[in-house]
């Protein structure tokens, strides 16, 4: 799984629509403030934009239940092409472990694909065709978010409860957006298990 970051907004609208004083002190403390107080609706005014490539369908069908404040394009299956690339598929780490179970998925995904080329041969359109595929093809989708939603998608998905993939992908995310200073002020406020 690979996450790339293609824009960000400021926080800089957040800063300036909640200044009440010209108190540095007060204006230093905003981030606090909002998190603290659950004004996740001030969040809503930047946003992020990245890629995530190397995922699977599965995931991705979990990850698109996250409408709100969010906008996705996903790769369509149509142009994918398992006879392309022999990487075309995620193998889920509790398969990968046991060498027996890891060869059994191999050779299922390899008929996959068989028969994937079979209905094409017998010209079969791509959109039927891809009917054979499992919901282990790995695809490419473009997500934008406000943070907000973000921190929202962390609530459900961050937790150990969580599916591995998907889990792993809010990880990767929340590692990415400490690496944006505006963001991280406000996402270091926010404590996993407190927006509802």
């Amino acid at each position: 799984m690979k996450i790339d970051l293609i824009q960000v907004t400021s926080t800089k609208g957040i800063i300036e629509g909640m200044k009440t004083s010209r108190r540095k002190d007060h204006i230093e403390r905003i981030p606090e403030k909002v998190m603290k107080w659950g004004h996740w609706s001030v969040l809503e005014h930047c946003s992020m934009t990245v890629k995530i490539s190397e995922i699977s369908r599965a995931c991705t069908h979990q990850l698109v239940r996250h409408r709100i404040g969010v906008t996705f394009t996903q790769e369509s299956q149509r142009y994918f092409d398992p006879l392309i690339n022999p990487d075309w598929y995620v193998i889920p780490p509790r398969i990968s472990r046991d060498e027996e179970l890891k060869q059994e998925y191999i050779n299922a995904r390899k008929k996959e694909a068989e028969e994937y080329r079979y209905y094409r041969e017998k010209g079969i359109p791509r959109e039927d065709a891809r009917f054979c595929l499992p919901n282990a093809c790995k695809t490419i989708i473009t997500w934008t978010f406000n943070m907000s939603s973000l921190i929202w998608f962390f609530e459900k998905r961050l937790k150990k409860d969580a599916q591995w993939e998907i889990r792993e992908l809010a990880q990767k995310l929340y590692d990415l957006v400490l690496t944006v200073p505006e963001w991280a002020e406000f996402l270091k406020q926010w404590k996993l298990g407190t927006r509802f």
